[in-house]
């Protein structure tokens, strides 16, 4: 809304009409984002060129958009190591857009990247890295609020106390995308979330090489609820629960996770679960983790530790999980099992791949680098059948010494040898080739020297 007055004599008239939003350009219009955002009105969009900005940020509770013209990598908001580098603190709602910066070098009590209360900002495209909390949250500080945090990542930030990339206490969040990446704190490596007023809802987050020396490498979940889905947690650690640690109510229902090499000190490699919590793990595979990582018999649970909690599992797939370096999988109360074990699918194992009407076994990479269509695991090619022929069943097809499942017509196409659309590849043993049966007949004679003298002279 702009406000125009006009003096007319004695007579002063106040016009007040609604006017479009306006875009402001920093620096050609202001010096400094800060700067910007002081004289933006509701609506506008303050566009920043690239560059290196050595300032902290406060959006005054406006409902304006500030985004970078060049992406994160490009334009860098850098606190110094003075204060915390962006605040939304005036009850700024969702309109209230940070698009497309790094947030570097914060230093603060708390939240020392972006420091939110009361407030509902919607942050997108950022990367959050080398900050530093004294206290909570490292790269990122909520409290009484609710946060929209989509493709972010957070990077080697680091809290004294918790959350290394992110506290979060009496708030709710959605958080969609983006990776936690070699964050650090006493609990919580990453991530800390504490007494629940509404969901904390994360889907397609990576959690990696995170750290805490005591509880939650990845995630330390208290007195709340998260619902996780499509998460990967990998290479994290802690004492106790070397991906996540739920406690006291620290309930979560996980679909589609992987916790794969997380190692604890002590107990639940993967994940320990304490204290009155409920947490369901829905399809979520366990891998290679570890329990009692330094041997000295105290530790357990290298997929989870479980006490006085309610732990479900639904069709989980485990595989490679030690105690110390004996395999194990739980520790302490028993899990609900619902369906059963699986074990781990590994990209390594061969399967089917089909090319046109002709099917090999080999392992998907080569498949997919072949063009070919993958299909699965495991799968073989006597229980495929591949299209793109002439609509004919297929054969084991004897492609000099290698065997493949083809048509008639594919396999007189590559010169192999057809056995009957009755005869899979598992039951024929294809001969080996011989380079001296120059004429192919299976036999080495006069002929093939013959045939050799036919030729004889400069190749064309």
């Amino acid at each position: 809304m702009r406000t125009n007055t006009f003096f007319i004599g004695a007579v002063t008239l106040v016009c007040t009409a609604t006017s479009f939003s306006e875009t402001i350009n920093v620096p050609n219009d202001f010096p400094s984002i800060q700067d910007a955002i002081s004289a933006a009105e509701s609506g506008d969009v303050i566009q920043v060129e690239a560059g290196t900005y050595s300032e902290s940020i406060d959006f005054l509770g406006k409902t304006i958009t500030v985004t970078s013209v060049s992406g994160s990598s490009n334009t860098i908001i850098d606190g110094g190591g003075t204060g915390v580098v962006v605040s939304f603190i005036t009850g700024e709602t969702n309109k209230s857009l940070l698009d497309g910066f790094t947030l570097q070098f914060g230093s603060a009590l708390r939240g020392a990247g972006v420091y939110i209360s009361e407030a509902s900002p919607y942050i997108k495209n950022c990367l959050l890295k080398s900050n530093q909390a004294t206290l909570s949250g490292g790269a990122m500080y909520v409290i009484a609020s609710n946060v929209k945090l989509e493709n972010i990542v957070f990077e080697g930030n680091v809290a004294g106390d918790a959350g290394g990339a992110i506290y979060l206490r009496d708030s709710s969040a959605t958080i969609s995308g983006g990776s936690m990446l070699s964050n650090s704190s006493t609990n919580g490596g990453a991530m800390y979330v504490k007494d629940r007023t509404g969901l904390v809802l994360m889907d397609g987050v990576t959690f990696r090489q995170n750290s805490a020396t005591v509880n939650g490498g990845g995630i330390y979940v208290k007195n709340s609820e998260v619902i996780a889905t499509d998460c990967i947690f990998d290479l994290n650690s802690a004492n106790d629960g070397g991906a996540w640690f739920s406690y006291y109510g620290g309930d979560a229902t996980i679909t589609n996770g992987v916790f794969n090499d997380n190692i604890a000190l002590g107990l639940g490699g993967a994940a320990n679960v304490r204290s009155n919590s409920t947490v369901s793990f829905l399809q979520c595979t366990f891998e290679s983790n570890v329990a009692d990582s330094d041997c000295d018999t105290i530790g357990g649970g290298a997929v989870l530790n479980i006490v006085n909690s309610i732990v479900t599992l639904e069709d989980p797939s485990v595989c490679y999980n030690l105690l110390c370096d004996s395999e194990d999988l739980f520790s302490g109360d028993a899990p609900i099992i619902v369906g059963e074990i699986l074990d781990c699918s590994s990209s390594d194992d061969p399967g089917a791949c089909c090319g046109g009407s002709a099917c090999w076994e080999m392992v998907e990479a080569d498949c997919i680098d072949g063009g070919g269509a993958w299909n699965g695991n495991g799968s073989v090619c006597g229980g495929v059948t591949c299209d793109g022929g002439t609509g004919s069943e297929t054969g084991a097809c004897c492609v000099e010494d290698n065997c493949v499942q083809a048509t008639e017509l594919s396999c007189v196409d590559a010169e192999g040898v057809f056995y009957g659309t009755t005869v899979t590849c598992v039951a024929t043993e294809c001969p080996a080739t011989c380079d001296a049966d120059v004429n192919g007949d299976g036999i080495v004679n006069v002929s093939d020297l013959l045939a050799l003298i036919s030729v004889w002279g400069m190749c064309p």
